[in-house]
């Protein structure tokens, strides 16, 4: 087998970037995160982090499943060894939005989604006891007293002494509930249970026979955020009160946990007092690049058959700022020429001395330089911190500008530094990032009869950047269908993509790598705030931008009081850089008109902050977008 039906092989298995879709192999390729231990503690845990930052993936590591798949398969006497026993439960938006509605008042819902809540994580134990019987052959015998309390505890018929036959009972119980809650919501009345009650005593009954003594169940909730707010003040209540036999490890999208009170308005569940908050955003900061290494290495070789391996960090060929400004430039120096010609003899001889990367730096400090050109010339014979300095603050800027107005690649997107960094530390962005860059090579290669295999594969920068490009542009198509707000979302980012994509075209005499904004402190009337507030929660947590603490902010109030910028995954799409730089303040009216009437909000923010839009600088993705754009 070649190399390329190597790599064809791998890159099907990184096109599976979605933990659903990898289906039962998904614990085939699992890559045990820095903080999996956190997770395996006896108190409640709170996963935070964004739509693909690999929370089902780890949450369906902790269930019995995972464990079971995870650890020595086969090893039956081990599953007695654990100390706990996790079952995973992924919120199903279309099941908890039935219950709402104003024939019921909201307390009588508290009451209706809490028997429901009884029969789900009731079901999931009874599930889990049957795993056990099965895997272990070790029948759960339990005593008639014990049976008499967990039946009653659901008003059930005391003639039921099989695990199996209470599992299906229970079962019924919730159809018969389901039924009602469509038909004859006065008829399901009768049916409910106290929060919690049948499934401590089922619990404890379970956790009370000899083999699974001293153990935990760990109720895992994928997708918190789907619950209503009263339904998470539910959830909130177990959490706080309870109790040896389960715990809670939840999974929650960054501002998805809205409601942090109980079902009591005085009581609040706080961390660490009551739970461990892990945000993937904050461990992922320092570490991620070493994690996704590994989980991309490890699919990209999962069928390698030759004598090396594939390291990704050698397959996507990078470049640094002098060998892209050399390759944009390309063969078209005529504007360079003729600005040469407008020098003295004298700076001429330095001029011709400069690299052609640092031929175009000079002439684009040039006009806007508050230096004279003689001595800017000077700065750069003398390369000394001066010019070491301008080097730094503005010459990956200056990238931005050269083939402003032209068609074809404007910016360059590429090497494992930059995909990483695109990625915002959401490994499923970036499995799709390396699948399409992957896709491009296939496909050109495929194309191209004079590619030599016994060369090492390595993905040119322009490859790269197109595959970045389409990711940016799918992404973007598919945020409309996320959310009720999808489409403003969608408004959003083309709005403040084109005018970030304007400012770093037109950096020339301005601050370098603006792409960070903030939301003035001004006075807003009620419905405006709100507005805002919604449309900066709905954008976060959907991942069209992402946040960061604003240098003067000392502890989380409102989300307005933080930095936000373009999600990064977006970058190669508009042309703009994905390094958190610089940042500009927008007045609510001026956010907010972004959506309502893009083309007049684009245009006033580009006038206030001294930039004209011009169509010959929209770069040909954006092209597409003409009619939005106005």
């Amino acid at each position: 087998m070649s190399k390329l039906d190597d790599l064809k092989k791998a890159q099907e298995l990184l096109g599976l970037y979605k933990a659903e879709w990898l289906n039962k192999d998904i614990f085939e390729y699992f890559s045990e995160p820095g903080y999996f231990d956190s997770l395996k503690t006896s108190r409640p845990c709170v996963l935070i982090g964004g739509r693909g930052t690999g929370k089902t993936t780890v949450l369906k590591g902790l269930s019995y499943e995972g464990q079971f798949a995870l650890t020595e398969k086969g090893k039956d006497k081990s599953i007695n060894e654990w100390s706990f026993y996790g079952m995973y439960y992924r919120v199903n938006t279309n099941r908890v939005t039935a219950f709402k509605g104003s024939e019921l008042s909201e307390e009588l819902w508290v009451k209706y989604f809490s028997h429901y809540i009884n029969l789900i994580f009731c079901l999931e134990l009874l599930k889990f006891c049957e795993w056990y019987e099965q895997i272990t052959s070790t029948k759960i015998t339990l005593n008639t007293k014990q049976w008499r309390k967990i039946l009653t505890s659901w008003r059930l018929s005391q003639e039921i002494n099989d695990i199996s036959q209470l599992n299906e009972e229970v079962e019924i119980l919730l159809i018969e509930f389901e039924n009602a809650l469509n038909s004859d919501i006065e008829e399901g009345r009768k049916l409910l249970t106290l929060l919690g009650v049948p499934i401590d005593i089922l619990a404890k009954e379970i956790l009370s026979l000899q083999n699974l003594k001293g153990k935990q169940f760990y109720f895992i909730i994928d997708e918190f955020e789907n619950f209503e707010d009263y339904q998470q003040k539910v959830l909130n209540t177990m959490i706080k009160h309870g109790n040896d036999y389960y715990t809670f490890k939840i999974g929650v999208r960054e501002l998805g946990y809205r409601q942090k009170e109980t079902l009591n308005a005085n009581e609040h569940l706080r961390s660490p007092a009551d739970y461990e908050k892990i945000d993937l955003n904050e461990i992922f900061s320092d570490n991620f690049k070493g994690f996704a290494t590994n989980v991309i290495n490890s699919r990209l070789n999962q069928h390698y058959k030759s004598d090396s391996t594939f390291q990704i960090s050698n397959i996507l060929k990078s470049l640094s700022s002098s060998e892209e400004a050399e390759l944009l430039i390309g063969k078209d120096t005529k504007s360079l020429i003729e600005f040469e010609q407008s020098l003295s003899n004298e700076d001429k001889k330095i001029y011709n001395s400069a690299s052609l990367p640092h031929k175009y730096f000079i002439k684009y400090l040039s006009q806007n330089d508050k230096l004279n050109i003689s001595e800017l010339l000077l700065i750069f014979k003398n390369n000394d911190a001066a010019w070491k300095n301008k080097l730094n603050n503005y010459f990956y800027a200056s990238l931005f500008a050269i083939k402003q107005g032209k068609p074809g690649i404007r910016k360059y997107y590429c090497g494992w530094d930059t995909y990483v960094a695109m990625s915002g530390n959401n490994i499923r962005y970036l499995l799709e990032l390396v699948n399409t860059t992957l896709q491009e090579f296939l496909s050109d290669t495929a194309e191209d009869p004079s590619y030599d295999e016994r060369t090492d594969i390595q993905i040119s920068p322009s490859q790269q950047t197109n595959a970045a490009i389409k990711v940016g542009k799918k992404n973007l198509s598919e945020i409309e269908g996320l959310t009720v707000e999808g489409a403003k979302l969608k408004k959003l980012l083309l709005s403040l993509g084109r005018v970030f994509q304007v400012f770093a075209s037109q950096s020339s005499g301005h601050a370098p790598e603006l792409n960070q904004f903030e939301i003035s402190k001004e006075r807003d009337d009620p419905a405006l705030f709100e507005k805002v507030d919604k449309l900066l929660t709905q954008s976060v947590m959907h991942l069209a931008l992402t946040r960061s603490i604003g240098s003067k902010l000392q502890a989380e109030t409102s989300i307005r009081d933080y930095d936000f910028m373009i999600h990064p995954i977006y970058s190669a799409f508009f042309v703009i850089s994905y390094r958190k730089k610089r940042k500009m303040s927008l007045s609510s009216s001026s956010f907010i008109q972004l959506v309502e009437s893009p083309t007049e909000g684009i245009k006033k923010i580009l006038n206030q902050n001294n930039r004209t839009e011009d169509e010959s600088s929209m770069p040909d993705q954006l092209q597409l977008f003409g009619e939005f754009y106005g």
